[in-house]
């Protein structure tokens, strides 16, 4: 089946963005003369197509979608070996996507919903109790919430492991806690130095408190054993497998990653193999000291990479930090804080960098929470020099994004449409937790509060909004987070109304946000994102009716089955 998805599908380059017009009549042409290798009957499909909304059934060839339409037309490509699903009046949506995404590669402890650092040494010594007594102590997800005066330290994990390296990155991995051990052996004291763009935080004597934040997690995260590469392998094998069990067909995997090293030859070659669960889209690294050879060769890599399962293109960079850790890049102060977090590039270095990747044809996507750093971003590809075609055709050539976004100047939502610039968002980021209420909403004060992931003033500014997890950040249960973004309520309905209800949508916005949208921003939409004939076969069977029904139905609902290229990537075991 390979090879035929690999005779039809001829890798696009960077600057046309789709496949003709004239292949996909080609292939519809061709469609029409054979029968399907399967059909799902009996559907209630939204396929995310204004031109063709909502069909009754699907047929599939050689990993492609042959036919979206009535039964009628659907049966009639039914031949002496094809596969016929009832899918029961079940609702069918477009695989769902996942526009900023990243591979958990280390085993790390669940600290997510601790609590107390009480809470939070008890996971610890419950997850590390089978490990070797040498070994170090990994967890991930804890917050501010979780301490008292929002104040992370090192005194809990001293007392309990006087000895042994800890090691905590919080929720949203800008922060780092260390115990007295891991700071012993990277030779962080109270006379260290924190590198440009990191906080190395104190204690009352002076002493480090344990708490690192941005480029400081370095001195100590620098010293974690990386994991081996049949661990690796593994990973990739199981986060697959969690992906598509949520409907997730394609993962915009936003680490920065070297197009090099065990990740990427164990993806390469799973790729070649035909042995993907899900599709990829890798980044590279947005930084101001690449060569003019390396952004030759991401290009080569772009255009060269022939599979569809695994593409390249996009280069990823960072600006600022988070509003939890007080790192985000805001116009004004937050409140309480007297000085403001510094970007991590100068204005005038990331115009120049910004160029020089959207000149070698990479698409450029920046990290940018803070109403400064958004404003930075924009202002930077304000600046790119004038393509020619029409002002609509040059701003579709380029689609450089902006990754979180959560606190943009009211004055700058209309820039993203002006300059056809993607607005990368997550939809649980407006999940309304402890976290949120406690420490997000007060650093930020009610007027700024009030327009934190307001995707509804995205839509209505018109910009084409794609949503992602941020895993594992937060969840990547897409149906979750279109709950959020419906409700901005948590799942036990409160706080009653739904925080900041101003920036709620529909249910079909947020899918078009996880399927059409999120496929744009990925140069892919001729090929994944909705349900039209000649497109890749990516769907999503779920068990209730989500546009019919409350929100609240969503949190019930699961999936059912996912289809990838016409493969099932998923089935749902009996309920």
């Amino acid at each position: 089946m390979l090879a035929v998805m690999h005779r039809h599908y001829a890798p696009r380059r960077r600057r046309s963005g789709m496949v003709s017009a004239a292949a996909v009549a080609l292939l519809a042409t061709v469609a029409r003369a054979q029968p399907a290798d399967a059909v799902y009957l009996n559907a209630r499909i939204w396929t995310g197509d204004a031109a063709r909304p909502t069909a009754a059934a699907l047929a599939v060839r050689d990993g492609r979608l042959l036919v979206v339409g009535s039964a009628a037309a659907v049966r009639a490509r039914i031949g002496p070996a094809t596969q016929v699903v009832d899918l029961g009046g079940k609702r069918v949506v477009p695989g769902f996507i996942d526009s900023h995404w990243h591979l958990p590669t280390t085993s790390r402890a669940d600290l997510l919903g601790a609590g107390s650092p009480d809470s939070i040494v008890a996971r610890l010594q419950r997850w590390s109790a089978a490990l070797p007594a040498d070994e170090w102590i990994l967890g991930r997800g804890w917050t501010p919430a979780d301490f008292p005066d929002g104040a992370a330290d090192r005194r809990a994990l001293d007392a309990a492991f006087p000895d042994r390296p800890v090691y905590l990155t919080d929720r949203d991995g800008h922060q780092a806690l260390a115990n007295g051990a891991a700071l012993r052996r990277a030779g962080v004291t109270a006379a260290s130095v924190a590198p440009a763009g990191g906080v190395i935080e104190h204690d009352a004597t002076g002493a480090p408190s344990g708490l690192l934040k941005e480029a400081a997690m370095s001195l100590v995260g620098r010293l974690v054993p990386p994991p081996s590469r049949a661990a690796l392998a593994l990973a990739i094998d199981r986060e697959s497998r969690a992906a598509a069990s949520f409907g997730l067909t394609l993962l915009q995997e936003a680490s920065a990653r070297e197009a090099r090293g065990d990740v990427f030859e164990l993806l390469t070659a799973a790729a070649a193999a035909d042995t993907l669960r899900v599709r990829w889209r890798w980044s590279v690294p947005f930084r101001a000291t690449a060569s003019d050879d390396e952004l030759r060769a991401w290009r080569a890599l772009a255009d060269s990479a022939r599979s569809p399962w695994l593409r390249f293109g996009i280069a990823k960079g960072m600006l600022d930090g988070t509003v939890d850790a007080r790192t985000a890049v805001m116009l004004t102060p937050f409140t309480g804080v007297d000085t403001l977090a510094r970007p991590f590039m100068t204005a005038s270095l990331l115009q120049r960098t910004v160029a020089r990747y959207d000149s070698a044809g990479l698409q450029v996507q920046l990290h940018a929470i803070g109403d400064g750093a958004i404003r930075m971003a924009l202002d930077a590809f304000a600046r790119l020099t004038p393509r020619r075609g029409t002002p609509a055709a040059a701003r579709d050539q380029r689609r450089h994004r902006i990754e979180h976004l959560e606190v943009p100047h009211p004055a700058d939502l209309p820039r993203f449409r002006q300059l056809g610039v993607i607005a990368s968002t997550q939809a649980l980021f407006a999940t309304p937790d402890v976290t949120t209420l406690t420490n997000y909403a007060p650093l930020l004060g009610p007027t700024r509060a009030a327009r934190a992931n307001n995707f509804r003033a995205l839509d209505r500014a018109g910009a084409v909004q794609a949503f992602g997890s941020d895993y594992p950040v937060f969840p990547m249960d897409v149906l979750l987070g279109i709950y959020t973004a419906v409700t901005r309520t948590l799942p036990d309905g409160t706080p009653r109304g739904g925080w900041q209800p101003a920036g709620r949508i529909t249910v079909e916005a947020a899918l078009r946000h996880f399927t059409r949208d999120a496929a744009y921003a990925a140069f892919m939409e001729r090929d994944v994102g909705m349900l039209r004939a000649g497109l890749q076969a990516d769907f999503v069977v779920l068990s209730q009716d989500i546009l019919a029904l409350p929100p609240a139905a969503l949190l019930t609902t699961r999936v059912e089955r996912t289809v990838v290229g016409g493969r099932e990537a998923y089935r749902a075991p009996p309920p």
